[in-house]
């Protein structure tokens, strides 16, 4: 007896869901178009704000899945495009330099060597720290026909001489090493005079004679005299004038026509052999 109402309960219970079935299906034809009927309407009114409501959910789930997706694209691309860059502004300087350097070469070979003398171009290898304005060593030696005494230039002017040579460099005494004296003309009236080193950045124009009208700006130039250095190469711009009273001569502050703090690459003039 218990089985049989069971039995009923259930089938009643299935003949319900089959009735909301049908109502939930049941449409009313009307002028306006096809609706749904009242118990349609009341489970859809339940219905559709949770479908909207799960539809939104599921829209902002597939939007931030795809910004996630979006920004993962992008930082991989902003990394290629940070090591492009970086190669990008390694290959600039890379140019820049060769073309400061390509300059600096141009200017150095259009220098021309009076006779007897020949160019020979060689780069500064090395130059000691405590002694920046006294020597520097090339990578050019006797193996390359240098030899002691050669002149050493740049295009801007005299930079010094060979003081020691060896088979594959030379030490190249600077013009500002106070050892150094260069017996120099003013460019402009032909006055002699003598520029020694200091042991800094700047000679020091001696022994020029009193009348002479110097004033700063004025150029000096080798006077060729003494044999170790060819006539007409520039030496320095004069930038201070001293008149001692009572002295014999006055004397300058010298700014060197090269750089020497700067200076990479030189040409030593080296003198020919005469013609057998």
């Amino acid at each position: 007896m218990i089985l049989a109402g069971s039995r009923r309960r259930v089938g009643l219970l299935a003949a319900l869901v089959v009735v909301a079935g049908v109502l939930l299906t049941l449409q009313v034809r009307s002028p306006e178009g096809r609706q749904v009927g009242p118990v349609g309407r009341t489970v859809l009114s339940v219905l559709v704000p949770a479908q909207v409501a799960l539809a939104r959910a599921a829209d902002a789930v597939m939007r931030s899945w795809r910004a996630l997706n979006e920004i993962g694209q992008l930082r991989a691309e902003n990394a290629r495009l940070r090591a492009q860059v970086e190669a990008l502004r390694r290959e600039v300087a890379r140019l820049q330099e060769a073309s400061v350097e390509a300059e600096r070469l141009r200017r150095l070979l259009g220098f021309r060597a009076p006779a007897p003398y020949t160019t020979l171009a060689a780069r500064v290898v090395s130059r000691d720290p405590s002694r920046w304005y006294t020597t520097l060593t090339v990578d050019r030696g006797s193996r390359d026909g240098v030899a002691r005494g050669d002149p050493v230039v740049t295009a801007e002017g005299l930079v010094g001489r060979v003081f020691e040579v060896y088979p594959t460099a030379a030490l190249v005494l600077l013009v500002t090493d106070p050892r150094s004296a260069v017996g120099v003309l003013v460019q402009s009236t032909r006055d002699a005079g003598v520029v020694e080193g200091t042991a800094t950045e700047r000679l020091r124009l001696r022994y020029l004679s009193r009348s002479s009208p110097l004033g700063e700006g004025d150029v000096l130039v080798t006077s060729g005299l003494g044999g170790v250095f060819p006539r007409g190469i520039r030496v320095g711009v004069v930038r201070k004038v001293e008149r001692k009273v009572g002295a014999l001569f006055q004397e300058a502050e010298v700014e060197p026509a090269t750089d020497l703090s700067r200076v990479e690459e030189v040409l030593v003039l080296v003198r020919q052999a005469p013609p057998r």
